[in-house]
């Protein structure tokens, strides 16, 4: 059987050697568009459902929020397993799907089972961020010797400024901070003012609730112009919160900060004063290299010339400084 194979191959060489151009061509072409990772993603397709709920005991939540969930999911197409956790305050369902299934379509058809459970109030159910389990970690460290910028105002810049750089990068999900102190304005109430001005804890926090907003008007005629008129009443620092009426009496108004005493204090989950510096955390896919993620920290440096320096660290302990732009 051989000897026939050769013998037709060599009466036929014109032929041959064309289906070995046309295969080797045609593996070219696959060798070239063949997914090549070295941390393969054999992570199944699915999609995560969190809603909050402070305050409330896990067997709430897993009645009025949890449950419902589940029920409205139940169904889906490619839909494989439902898994649930609910703890103190927290919802989280998984839903597996095939892994032949389209994953932005699997998170569509979430979105709108979301839509028609019933929650309790002010609650909202949110999927999660669009990454694998096995997604890569990178963690990176904000760190400034500056005196004018503490923990706080490390804080701020990373939830106002960095994280939005961070998040234009090509293929990053997700960007969530860990540590640092939250700036918020305190308001420390005094019951004994309270009562002899005749206020309640709940007529306070509404007069606070009002006083901070804005308001839009009409206008003003001025000649042949008109000037809009509006109301600007957001507090942006604690001489406006101190200012903040909260009932007449006798033609006297009573004010914040003479019946209170406020402040703006921080709100701290975890930090490092020492350091100045706080430590966050990236999630992105494995095709994201580090020279997109420095030249995104470039460009934030660059808005801002006297900004602390970034000091990032991947998964292997390797140090990297973001270049000053």
């Amino acid at each position: 059987m051989i000897r026939t194979i050769v013998d037709a191959a060599l009466d036929n060489r014109l032929i041959v050697l064309t289906v070995a151009a046309l295969v080797f061509a045609a593996g070219a072409v696959a060798f070239k568009d063949l997914p090549v990772e070295a941390y393969p993603d054999v992570a199944n397709t699915w999609v995560q459902v969190i809603t909050q709920w402070p305050g409330r005991a896990p067997e709430e939540v897993e009645q009025q929020i949890t449950i419902p969930i589940e029920i409205q999911v139940n169904g889906l197409p490619s839909l494989l397993h439902v898994r649930s956790a609910s703890l103190a305050g927290l919802s989280v369902v998984n839903l597996i799907f095939d892994d032949g299934s389209d994953n932005d379509w699997d998170r569509q058809k979430v979105l709108e089972r979301l839509a028609n459970v019933t929650l309790p109030a002010n609650v909202t159910a949110q999927i999660g961020p669009d990454f694998s389990p096995i997604g890569s970690i990178y963690w990176y460290t904000i760190v400034s010797t500056n005196p004018a910028y503490d923990v706080m105002e490390l804080k701020s810049l990373q939830d106002w400024v960095v994280s939005k750089y961070l998040r234009s990068v090509p293929d990053v999900v997700d960007d969530s901070s860990f540590g640092g102190i939250t700036r918020e304005y305190q308001v420390r109430l005094d019951p004994e003012k309270l009562i002899s001005y005749g206020l309640s804890l709940a007529q306070a926090e509404q007069q606070l609730t009002n006083g901070n907003a804005n308001t839009g008007g009409s206008f003003i005629e001025q000649g042949s112009q008109q000037v809009n008129v509006r109301g600007v009443g957001l507090v942006t620092n604690v001489k406006d919160l101190e200012e903040t009426v909260l009932r007449t009496q006798n033609g006297t108004a009573v004010r914040i900060k003479t019946s209170q005493w406020s402040r703006r204090g921080r709100r701290s989950v975890w930090d490092r004063s020492a350091r100045r510096s706080i430590e966050l955390t990236a999630w992105l896919p494995m095709t994201t290299t580090w020279s997109r993620v420095l030249c995104s920290c470039a460009r934030a440096q660059a808005q801002r010339p006297r900004w602390p320096e970034f000091t990032l660290s991947s998964p292997d302990s390797t140090i990297r400084s973001c270049p000053r732009a």
